[in-house]
């Protein structure tokens, strides 16, 4: 369907038969910004498409993996202290389950896979008697977000199955997105990247053509004489037929009298194939900001490099989203100033468990935790005697305040008479 029927069907009011279809002013505004959804190579690229590309599924499941499965707490504030606010009904909802269809993992994992395919996430908030104590994921396809251009209100209608309309205020939505032009709107980076992706998913469809044709190159059928048009018709459906297809790769060749086969001389690798699907997909990861070796690209990885790349995948990669996220958390589920949102991140970054005992253990010498502190980054249960909670230091450290001369001379005096 063309972009002036699918105009017409949006002005109409006529509810689309495809889900990629124009139903809001927000989807025709996309297809006159991105210009549809068909790149220059020839291939459509939408959300179903590019989920059936193997590097855009794999940066989608490296960001939105790790997101829904870190540990999201609340905290609150008091002083210079911060403790868990598990009183809180919000606590429940964000840490355990966000709703009765799903849990917290699950409902993270949709969450970041609305943001990185279509550019927003939303979700109704449940309101109880002791603030938000759920949330109901709306799908990004079914709200059109309407801003108000004189107030800069805010306002969600959402589209549901039957076809009637619900508009939201801003207080009652819990919206995040990544990137926008508008500041109200996020974009989506499938839109955004078409050509990229859509260079991806020609490069693939190429491959499979060629394996569908018994991954060997076409080839020229001599022979003598004219069949006539119906005999190379039938010659030719007789051909495919049997030589066709993966399956048939290999099989030996029964030519009529008089004919010869003659095969192109063009490899795959002389076509560049297979180097051009790698740029593709690291071209890919480029976008989404995730390093090769998370979507099994391993061609350059070492040991060492690896682990530099997983540590700067931590810092580069999911710390923006995982702030993206804490501060969406606090603007529309947190009215109290001493709440906040924290993941734990200690896992992600976590060594091998020898460098990990010797950097806490260097930390329980300095003083800076103590026993129980150390159970509970390990996950284990506090000591039950009063010493898991001392903090020690080592016998030969003295604290600089200055009066380090004194002291010296102190123990020299009592060196001395002793």
């Amino acid at each position: 369907m063309t972009i002036l029927g699918n105009g017409i069907r949006w002005a109409l009011g006529i509810k689309a038969s495809h889900p990629n279809e124009i139903t809001t002013s927000q989807d025709l505004d996309q297809w006159i910004r991105f210009g549809g959804d068909k790149s220059v190579s020839g291939a459509v690229v939408n959300v179903r498409t590019s989920d059936g590309l193997a590097a855009v599924a794999g940066c989608v499941r490296a960001l939105s993996d790790p997101i829904a499965s870190l540990p999201l707490n609340i905290f609150r504030k008091a002083g210079d202290t911060q403790s868990k606010a598990t009183d809180l009904s919000i606590y429940r909802v964000l840490h355990d389950q966000p709703n009765v269809n799903q849990t917290s993992f699950q409902f993270r994992k949709l969450w970041m896979r609305d943001l990185l395919y279509r550019g927003n996430a939303f979700a109704v908030k449940v309101p109880g008697v002791r603030g938000v104590q759920g949330l109901i994921r709306l799908h990004p396809d079914t709200v059109e977000v309407k801003v108000n251009k004189t107030t800069l209100v805010v306002a969600y209608c959402h589209r549901r199955d039957d076809g009637s309309t619900h508009t939201y205020n801003r207080d009652q939505i819990f919206h995040l997105w990544m990137n926008s032009d508008d500041g109200f709107t996020g974009l989506s980076p499938i839109a955004l990247y078409r050509e990229t992706i859509g260079d991806g998913l020609a490069i693939r469809n190429h491959g499979s053509r060629f394996f569908s044709n018994g991954a060997t190159p076409l080839g020229l059928l001599e022979m003598e004489g004219d069949m006539g048009k119906e005999g190379r018709d039938a010659f030719r459906d007789d051909w495919e037929t049997i030589y066709q297809g993966g399956a048939n790769a290999h099989k030996t060749l029964l030519l009529p009298a008089g004919m010869t086969y003659k095969p192109v001389s063009l490899s795959m690798e002389d076509a560049q194939w297979i180097e051009a699907r790698k740029a593709t997909a690291r071209e890919i990861c480029g976008i989404f900001g995730v390093p090769p070796n998370k979507i099994g690209d391993l061609a350059d990885a070492t040991f060492s490099n690896v682990e530099n790349e997983n540590l700067d995948f931590v810092v580069s990669t999911l710390t923006p989203w995982l702030v993206a996220w804490e501060q969406a958390i606090k603007r529309d589920l947190l009215p109290d100033p001493d709440l906040f949102a924290k993941f734990n991140v200690s896992a992600l970054l976590r060594g091998d468990s020898k460098a990990r005992a010797e950097a806490l253990q260097i930390q329980r010498r300095s003083g800076v935790i103590n026993a129980n502190e150390w159970r509970d980054l390990e996950d284990m249960n506090p000591r039950t005697d009063p010493g898991g909670n001392v903090y020690v230091i080592e016998a030969n450290m003295q604290p600089n305040d200055g009066k380090e001369s004194d002291r010296v001379k102190t123990s020299a005096t009592t060196g001395a008479t002793s």
